[in-house]
């Protein structure tokens, strides 16, 4: 008789660890001391996706290509992953010091760090107010294009009944203290020669801001292309930042609004003005889930490099600790103070400066359409 063999080679961007048979990706890495980048290992963040270069895994119904997500899929057999490095995941403190006004709907969230925080553009971060439950937040670049490595600028959606966007500026003020844990995500910019095509619903502008930053600072010898869209014109936030990566030389540059557009924002949704994509090109999306796949399906069909991050909304609630941290701070006044009101006046100033109209040469014949979300409007909004 002969009995199954239950131990197994696992190759692990060349290294080497023992695993069994049914284990995780994940689980079995750390069993050979090698961290797979991970977060929730639930299968909604994406941020474990590798890479399958041979072997026997089960991909356990998060197959794309030949990746797989990490936290779910299992070793069947003698096997070879690989992924980007990426910095490690870490613990920082800092308070909040600015909160500012882009929109109706969007603030400007600055949080000064202890020590600087290494990341990859376009990765995310889990950020706790103190006493209040903790989100997920791309961190962004400046409207004018300038970043501080001691700071995370986040964008925040306010929404009704959020449990955190209702309460900046009110009980979450200036001043707030708060810890950052991560860097998280596998939808970060990496090296290349091909066209960048960039692409943002929402506050998924964030994280395609800050590619887009260190797109222009680092690989300025590839094309660049890209799409941002809104609901309507007022909650066009990122219109100073389009202006920016027009004046330094973007040709291609495209703002849509959905209700009552106007020019020079062209009407309908971002995926209407997708250029045609091949091998070359390498997609990043940001933003709706609906808007996400859509892309993420185009460039499959195409065979394009697409790196999704879907933004989704958060149901976590206050914890025991949370709320005792609340009864002890007690209520806030809803008084603005005058440094308040010093940090918000950006508002005013960013809101009245018209977008120019935009080369489209790639896009004169709008092409029309149509990733498990992970737990990140928290990020966005909540």
């Amino acid at each position: 008789m002969t009995t199954m063999r239950n131990a197994c080679n696992l190759l692990i961007n060349g290294r080497s660890v023992k695993a069994q048979i049914g284990e995780t990706l994940v689980d079995a890495g750390l069993g050979g001391w090698v961290v797979v980048p991970h977060d929730c290992c639930s299968g909604q963040c994406d941020a474990c996706r590798v890479t399958v270069v041979r072997g026997a895994v089960d991909h356990q119904g998060t197959g794309d290509g030949n990746t797989v997500l990490a936290c779910l899929a299992t070793i069947e057999g003698d096997a070879e992953i690989v992924f980007d490095e990426v910095p490690v995941t870490t613990k920082r403190a800092g308070i909040l010091a600015e909160i500012s006004t882009l929109s109706p709907e969007v603030l400007e969230v600055v949080i000064e760090l202890d020590t600087p925080l290494a990341f990859r553009p376009g990765q995310y971060f889990g950020v706790k107010f103190s006493g209040f439950p903790s989100r997920e937040y791309s961190p962004s670049c400046r409207m004018d294009g300038t970043w501080d490595d001691t700071e995370l600028v986040l964008h925040v959606r306010r929404l009704p009944g959020g449990l955190i966007s209702t309460q900046l500026g009110s009980t979450i003020r200036p001043g707030h203290r708060v810890q950052v844990r991560g860097p998280h995500g596998q939808a970060f910019l990496r090296e290349g020669s091909g066209p960048l095509v960039l692409v943002a619903g929402g506050t998924g502008w964030a994280p395609i801001w800050s590619l887009a930053c260190a797109a222009r600072r680092e690989q300025r010898h590839r094309d660049l292309i890209v799409i941002a869209g809104s609901r309507d014109r007022e909650n066009l936030y990122m219109r100073p930042a389009l202006n920016w990566l027009a004046d330094d030389g973007v040709r291609d540059v495209i703002a849509t609004v959905e209700v009552d557009p106007v020019r020079p924002f062209l009407p309908g949704r971002p995926t209407r003005y997708l250029p045609s994509l091949g091998l070359e090109d390498t997609v990043y999306v940001a933003g709706p889930p609906g808007l996400v796949d859509a892309v993420r399906r185009k460039a499959r069909r195409a065979a394009a490099r697409c790196y999704a991050d879907p933004f989704v909304a958060s149901a976590q609630g206050l914890s025991v600790v949370d709320r005792v941290m609340q009864m002890l701070r007690g209520p806030a006044s809803d008084a603005v103070t005058p440094a308040e009101h010093a940090v918000s006046t950006i508002a005013g100033s960013r809101l009245g400066r018209m977008l120019r109209p935009f080369n489209g040469d790639r896009t004169a014949a709008p092409v029309t359409a149509s990733s498990p979300a992970r737990n990140a409007a928290s990020r966005r909004s909540g």
